[in-house]
């Protein structure tokens, strides 16, 4: 049973190493992220974000929609939303970001937020109001 352990533990080690050798830089981020959208699942919520080229974040949970902002930061992509940042903290330049490094496979966007690690799903375009009336079925 440890040899067994072991083995799987070791398989799960390298399919993480090889993922992160697919690590996007910035120019690979706005090349192949930007102006695309962003599906997946947040605190049990579905979710989709349009990020614009524009470096305006359009998203939609369920019902409502929410806007956000993006930028690239030392290879990490970093993301801040409205509602996280009241009109007093915007106003004196203080805006909360969550940046990660972004490795991507196939369609499979993998976030990794200092060994804190998620995942969602690329769709090509501006696909967000789509997305959450399928509830990301065919994408």
């Amino acid at each position: 049973m440890k040899k067994l352990l072991g083995i799987i533990l070791v398989l799960a080690c390298a399919g993480s190493a090889a993922a992160w050798d697919l690590e996007l830089t910035a120019a690979e981020i706005r090349a192949r992220v930007i102006g695309n959208t962003i599906i997946g699942i947040e605190d049990g919520k579905f979710y989709a974000e349009y990020l614009s080229p524009s470096g305006v974040i359009y998203g939609r949970d369920g019902n409502d929609d929410y806007r956000g902002y993006w930028r690239i930061v030392d290879n990490r992509l970093c993301l801040g939303y409205e509602a996280d940042n009241p009109r007093t903290a915007t106003a004196s330049g203080k805006f909360t970001w969550t940046c990660a490094n972004v490795a991507l496979s196939g369609k499979k966007l993998i976030w990794n937020d200092r060994n804190d690690v998620s995942f969602s799903t690329l769709v090509p375009g501006r696909a967000e109001q789509s997305a959450v009336a399928n509830r990301g079925a065919g994408f």
